[in-house]
């Protein structure tokens, strides 16, 4: 597999030489969007956290390893997804209010209420898909991934990914169907 151009290329060689700064560097250009995606494949802050941090410490102890056959930020991501997927089937997933939205404007309370129960019911219907469907649609849809990038985090060929990204839109579209139908999305 050829070696692709990863912005993170000089941090992780200057990391995997010892400097603690350069992964720190590393560390905060993909935590939020990190955090973000496994937020969305554990649906709690909690295991959010657990698993974000260990994400992390993972990283930094097998950057040795690291091959440069994606990008840093597809490694990290596949070992995001690794740890989430092991973390629901070892356990139930949990319902928690989404501590992600911004207080209400006093101008604007219902529309805000309205977005609230529009994230509820999509972050529920994601909650149910299968782990590598929901991975594949949040690699997508909220990481702006490529196929190639999901492919390379999920450890999946392009084709699978689209298979996986086809089957996961309708099984939300069937999810969300009675919410569309009583106008709640």
């Amino acid at each position: 597999m050829n070696r692709i151009q990863d912005p993170d290329a000089e941090l992780v060689a200057r990391a995997r030489d010892g400097d603690t700064a350069a992964f720190e560097e590393l560390v905060r250009r993909h935590e939020k969007p990190l955090f973000g995606y496994v937020y969305r494949m554990c649906g709690n802050h909690a295991d959010t956290e657990e698993i974000a941090q260990t994400s992390f410490v993972r990283a930094w102890e097998k950057l040795a390893g690291f091959r440069g056959e994606s990008s840093f930020k597809t490694w990290l991501f596949r070992i995001a997804t690794n740890l989430s997927i092991n973390r629901r089937t070892r356990t139930r997933p949990t319902e928690e209010l989404n501590e992600f939205l911004p207080a209400p404007p006093a101008d604007e309370p219902e529309q805000t209420y309205r977005q609230q129960v529009r994230e509820e019911l999509v972050q529920a219907a994601l909650s149910r898909l299968p782990a590598d469907q929901r991975s594949a649609l949040v690699l997508s849809v909220y990481q702006e991934l490529s196929y190639k990038e999901i492919a390379a985090a999920m450890g999946k060929s392009t084709r699978a990914v689209d298979s996986l990204l086809f089957r996961a839109k309708a099984n939300l579209r069937k999810a969300l169907d009675s919410a569309r139908k009583k106008g709640i999305l």
